[in-house]
């Protein structure tokens, strides 16, 4: 493919923020991507500027392109790492991203698989307005057959759940946080998972699906603790805190347990955990702190963000290191999306087991979840 013209433009994420869409044009045909933009950002992350920076880096960075003729994805990525420099300082994340996508969608890749959703719909944290610390309430229906079935379980739980929080706080708790999930004013980590495992009870789903957590735990750590539940705790004790409550309940998986850094407060929650382990802000879809993630016996999972690293390339590293040390793996959307579908033809094209798209409501998580289904018809 020649690319004989890139075209950017400014369009809208769901936060109401600015973010990148471009055109990648070759003489015959014309390839859109955008990007989504997280709040909750791990520091060792790809570099993502603002829009107007990114705007302005592009003239220098469609230079370096247009005119060009790449025979694989492959050949295109490994151009876009070394004019964009490892972690995208050069011109940006999003610029190297969208072009990588964009690409991507000149080659025909065939559906492989249909992942298994994780749905939230409980928003705390960074994407919510409330108490609750924990920053994703997920309900993960894996223990049933079709993806239909398991979109279909999401959506019932979503409407039960709305009745139940109305119900007991009132018409403001079914306001939605950033990813679709409900934020109601509860303050204790225990009393949402209660009330999660009474909704999907009432359903009788209690044996087909269970309950993931995101504490995106660097959110609430100060000066050496954590603040949770309106109590304070040194790494230790959180801990013993944490996996007591994940025990206590239908807990799928626990998504950054700990801060940032602490490979070794990972790994020591996953000695003690009966859950599925996940490194987001820990690994952010890189091969060199996956290998350390695995060096210290972190995890058993990966959250994948292709903005986190940057090309389609690099994302696909990150899912053959998953294979080779034998850990499952998650393909994830962020916070602030757009309409742009790719992750779920990425789910299954790649036939990864999980999807994280957020809440089974708003367009920008239904875009995924409703290719989902287009896809499942054509397998």
């Amino acid at each position: 493919m020649e690319i004989t013209n890139i075209i950017p433009r400014k369009v809208l994420d769901s936060r109401g923020r600015w973010t990148l869409e471009l055109d990648l044009v070759s003489k015959k045909n014309k390839y859109t991507a955008s990007v989504p933009a997280g709040k909750s950002r791990g520091k060792y992350e790809a570099k993502q500027y603002d829009i107007e920076k990114t705007l302005r880096f592009f003239p220098e960075f469609k230079k370096q392109l247009v005119g060009k003729t790449y025979s694989s994805q492959d050949e295109l990525d490994d151009f876009l790492i070394r004019i964009s420099g490892d972690k995208k300082q050069n011109y940006g994340v999003d610029l190297s991203l969208a072009t990588s996508i964009a690409y991507s969608r000149s080659k025909k890749v065939k559906p492989r698989g249909l992942p298994t959703p994780m749905f939230n719909v409980i928003n705390g944290g960074l994407h919510a307005g409330g108490d609750l610390k924990i920053q994703e309430f997920m309900v993960v229906p894996h223990k049933l057959d079709s993806y239909s079935e398991k979109l279909n379980a999401g959506v019932s739980i979503y409407h039960h759940l709305r009745e139940k929080l109305e119900e007991k706080y009132g018409k403001s708790a079914v306001n939605v946080g950033d990813e679709g999930g409900f934020a109601p004013p509860i303050k204790e980590t225990h009393d949402v998972l209660e009330l999660l495992e009474i909704v999907i009870g009432e359903l009788g789903l209690l044996e087909k699906v269970s309950i993931s957590l995101d504490c995106a735990a660097s959110s609430y750590f100060e000066g050496g603790k954590y603040l949770i539940d309106n109590k304070k705790f040194s790494p230790a004790e959180y801990v013993d805190y944490l996996s007591n409550l994940a025990s206590s309940f239908h807990v799928f998986s626990v998504e950054d347990p700990l801060e940032e850094t602490d490979f070794n407060g990972f790994a020591q929650f996953l000695k003690g955990s009966h859950s599925k382990v996940v490194g987001d802000d820990l690994t952010v879809t890189n091969v060199s702190r996956l290998e350390k993630a695995y060096e210290h016996k972190s995890i058993n999972a990966l959250l994948v963000k292709p903005n986190q690293i940057g090309t389609i390339t690099e994302t696909l590293k990150a899912i053959d290191y998953c294979k080779k040390v034998g850990w499952t793996w998650i393909i994830s959307h962020r916070s602030g999306e757009t309409i742009d579908s790719f992750i779920a033809d990425f789910a299954s094209g790649t036939a990864s087991p999980f999807i994280k798209a957020g809440a089974p409501a708003r367009g920008e998580r239904t875009a995924k979840y409703n290719q989902l289904l287009r896809l499942e018809g054509l397998l």
